[in-house]
């Protein structure tokens, strides 16, 4: 979870978000609410109700996750939203460049932004508990690549050779974090480039 810049967006994206989903869950509803409500004569009926029906809290569920999503993103929260608001990471993309936010990921502005605030929701261990060697870091809950950079450096390490750091642990680790340098997962085990 390394901090990206975030671009507000405007109240009316937002808005504008929240409203096409209303809308959508709404024209379901209507749709569905026929299927719901007859009578289950046999089988087939049962089954295209229980669809329905499941079909209805999938869709429930997105809604509430989108809106919950966009009020994040109209705080200026919108890539450090609570849980990824419970919706897949391509589905959280979507909402938030639909409300404006920008998700560049490029390693360049990232690692001008400089470190995200710290977090002390207790989750994390402390440095020396850490499963590390001099080569290799485990990842903890909580951690992010600029936190990993800044534990593997020396104490007192400026800002500067940290945002140097994290991209090159990236770049080495690539394949077992995946495209998006923000989703770093307890578990996995990262290489570390030499200081």
């Amino acid at each position: 979870m390394v901090a990206h810049p975030l671009d507000h967006p405007a109240p009316a994206r937002c808005a504008a978000v929240a409203t096409a989903t209303t809308a959508a869950l709404s024209a379901l509803l209507c749709w569905l609410l026929p299927v719901l409500t007859a009578p289950a004569h046999d089988l087939d009926g049962a089954l295209t109700r229980g669809g329905a029906g499941v079909a209805l809290l999938a869709a429930g569920w997105l809604w509430l996750g989108t809106l919950r999503l966009v009020l994040a993103a109209h705080g200026g929260r919108g890539e450090h939203a609570p849980p990824r608001c419970g919706l897949p990471a391509p589905v959280r993309r979507l909402v938030l460049a639909a409300c404006g936010v920008a998700l560049s990921g490029s390693l360049a502005a990232a690692a001008q932004a400089g470190p995200a605030a710290p977090q002390h929701d207790g989750s994390r261990l402390p440095v020396p508990d850490r499963a590390a060697t001099a080569d290799h870091v485990v990842v903890l809950p909580g951690d992010s690549l600029w936190s990993i950079a800044a534990d593997s450096l020396p104490a007192g390490a400026s800002d500067a050779r940290v945002a140097e750091r994290w991209p090159r642990i990236y770049a080495l680790n690539r394949t077992v974090i995946g495209p998006d340098p923000d989703l770093v997962q307890p578990a996995q085990r990262l290489a570390l480039p030499p200081r």
